[in-house]
Formats: C-alpha cells, sequence, structure tokens
C-alpha cells in the first residue's frame, strides 16, 4: 500500500471524490494508484483555506481509479472556485472510504521537514515510507462518503473542492436530468416556530442528514424532517413539481431563503400537493 498527498482547499463533510484540475493530472493519478492506496488531505498555506485548516492534515481518503466529473455530486461553489465560467477541478477519481483527522489536528511541518509545492496542489505526491506511517498512526474517525447523483435541490448543479458555504454561482449537470428524483416536503422546526421547505433531491434521507448536519439542531439550530416525499421518473419533472408549488406560494416565501415557507398551514401545501400529483402539468423544457 502506497500514501500520497494533496493539497487543498479545505476538506468536508460528507466527503467528495478526490479531483483535479485537468485531466492529465487524473490520468496520472490513476496510473500512479492501486487497490488500497491511500491519499491524505492537507490544507494550503494560505486564501482561500480557512485559517484553522492551513497547513493541518485534515483528511484521508481511500480513491479508485474510476473517472468521474465533479459535476455528478453536490458539492457548492464559490466565485474563487472558478475560472472565469469554468468550475477550477471538472475531473475527479470516485472514493471508496474517507476520514477525518481528530483534534487535536496535526500540522505537517511537524512531521515532516520536506516541502510540498505546485505538484501536490495540482495532483498527489507519494509519501516517503516514515512519512506515512507518521500520519497513519494520528488518530482519526471515518466519515461519510458522497455518492454520485447527490446534487443540491436544482438541476443545475455544480461541484468545488471544499464545501459547506451557500451556493453563488450553479452550473450544468445535464447528463442527470433524466435520473429518477423525488419532490419534498421538509418540517423546519425552531424553538420560535414552525416553517416548511420544499425543494427536490435524488436522495431525500441524504438531503435531510445534510440540513441537520449544518444547522445542528442538537444546539438549538432548525429541525429538518421529510413529511413527503413524492418520486418522479426524472430530476425535471421532481424540480418542475419544486418550482410550481414555491410560485404558488410566492408571498409567502422566506426573504433570506426563497425555498422556506413560513407563515403557511400545512393543510394549504397539502391541498397543492395533492393537485400537483393528480394532474401534473407537461413538461416545456
Amino acid at each position: 500500500m502506497k500514501v500520497f498527498l494533496t493539497k487543498t482547499w479545505g476538506f468536508d463533510e460528507p466527503c467528495g471524490p478526490l479531483q483535479f484540475g485537468d485531466s492529465g493530472r487524473r490520468e496520472s493519478a490513476r496510473r500512479d494508484l492501486r487497490t488500497g492506496d491511500l491519499v491524505v488531505i492537507v490544507g494550503t498555506k494560505g486564501e482561500p483555506t480557512a485559517e484553522r485548516d492551513r497547513g493541518m492534515v485534515l483528511g484521508l481518503m481511500q480513491p479508485s481509479t474510476i473517472p468521474v466529473p465533479s459535476s455528478a455530486y453536490r458539492l457548492s461553489v464559490r466565485q474563487i472556485d472558478l475560472v472565469g465560467d469554468r468550475y477550477r477541478w471538472p475531473f475527479a477519481l470516485k472514493i471508496h472510504r474517507a476520514w477525518r483527522f481528530d483534534e487535536p489536528r496535526w500540522k505537517l511541518e511537524d512531521i515532516t521537514a520536506r516541502r510540498f509545492n505546485m505538484d501536490a496542489a495540482s495532483g498527489i505526491v507519494e509519501l516517503e515510507q516514515a512519512e506515512a506511517a507518521a500520519i497513519l498512526a494520528l488518530p482519526r474517525t471515518e466519515i461519510e462518503v458522497m455518492q454520485e447523483g447527490a446534487v443540491d435541490d436544482h438541476p443545475m448543479g455544480v461541484a468545488r473542492k471544499r464545501a459547506p458555504p451557500p451556493w453563488t454561482t450553479r452550473r450544468g449537470v445535464m447528463h442527470l436530468r433524466n435520473s429518477r428524483a423525488f419532490t419534498y416536503l421538509m418540517s423546519v422546526t425552531t424553538h420560535r416556530s414552525l416553517a416548511f421547505k420544499i425543494g427536490w433531491a435524488f436522495d431525500v434521507a441524504l438531503r435531510v442528514r445534510q440540513f441537520n448536519r449544518a444547522s445542528m439542531p442538537s444546539l438549538g439550530g432548525a429541525a429538518y424532517k421529510a413529511i413527503l416525499a413524492c418520486e418522479w421518473p426524472s430530476a425535471r419533472r421532481a424540480f418542475h413539481m419544486e418550482q410550481t408549488l414555491l410560485r404558488r406560494f410566492d408571498s409567502r416565501r422566506h426573504e433570506h431563503n426563497s425555498e422556506i415557507l413560513h407563515p403557511v398551514t400545512h393543510g394549504d401545501i397539502m391541498r397543492a400537493w395533492i393537485e400537483y400529483e393528480r394532474s401534473p402539468p407537461p413538461l416545456a423544457f
């Protein structure tokens, strides 16, 4: 087993694929990797990596050699992740498993004096045996691996090399438009009020976990719960139902999140939901 290193702008849960800026770097990695090899994720030392992540040993991946487009995953994007209108890391490899290193995390420079430059930022670099052993001895926790098709609530998905901040740009995932998908209704409960979120997804249970992971209901954040899910043969249809219902309650959409309705009654939403299910209008796109 070999251990490699790559530098990124962060490391998120669930863990997305191993990404590259050009197909040549990805093909080089495919030639180097063998079954069971690992890739260590280290934060770059400057912006836009979060200050607490800079130079730190953040995570670990067990990649495959199966090529995939980054756009097949639900990964968010910031303006800095684009070059013009092109995503910086459109080429990726599927991964089998992933781990995050436990706190207190280690700086890479406390493990090795070797310098890792552009090769580690644009591709993967093999670690020496002593470096690999030292890193693999650090305590770590296995985390969820993101699956293909787990895109955001919009048929125009986009990916980036790290995640959580909200979306600012969305690009096409055309090959997913005809995949099976769901329109969902979630309750959004806080200590003050009850609201409802309408959206669509390929995996509703995953979306619930993602929202609750971000909002931290155990610490007083909003608690998301799936109430209804309507399965459709295509993402286009699921998206159409979402947009139709949101337009129907346009005056009730929250000013800070247009997919959340507040105030609105469960009965009003149910009537609109059933009406669409019984007589879905033809798609115009």
